[in-house]
């Protein structure tokens, strides 16, 4: 399977794993987006993905359902193409593949003037990526 998919192991769905992930407080914010992350324990579900991750757009951003839908398919376009930053050495501790899963939960947070461009938001993902990996 090609690296920059995004398959459906990879998505974040638990309400479980989701409140602990809020619950964490690491985030980074960009001008549109904010990043959400922490290691845990997801089981065996996601432990062959580089990272488990969910997409959000609050409704105080956009009114409109449409709206919403098309930042969240451009987060996740922008994701799938930056992506392989996390993949190289992704999960190792002293040789060992971790128990532990990178969750990131996506959220814009930019004004609501419009819809950003797609190159905008794959360099500010990046970057902000990168930190994470850093960190």
């Amino acid at each position: 399977m090609p690296v920059n998919s995004l398959r459906k192991h990879e998505i974040l769905r638990k309400k479980q794993l989701i409140t602990t992930l809020f619950r964490s407080r690491r985030s980074l914010k960009g001008g549109y987006v904010k990043i959400v992350y922490a290691h845990l324990d997801t089981g065996a579900e996601h432990r062959r993905a580089p990272a488990a991750v969910l997409f959000a757009v609050g409704r105080k951003s956009f009114r409109d359902a449409v709206s919403r839908n098309r930042i969240k398919r451009l987060l996740r376009e922008a994701y799938r193409h930056e992506k392989h930053i996390l993949i190289q050495n992704q999960g190792m501790i002293d040789g060992e593949r971790s128990s532990r899963t990178l969750c990131l939960a996506f959220i814009y947070s930019g004004s609501g003037g419009g819809i950003p461009a797609l190159a905008d938001l794959q360099r500010e993902i990046s970057r902000l990526l990168c930190t994470i990996k850093k960190s």
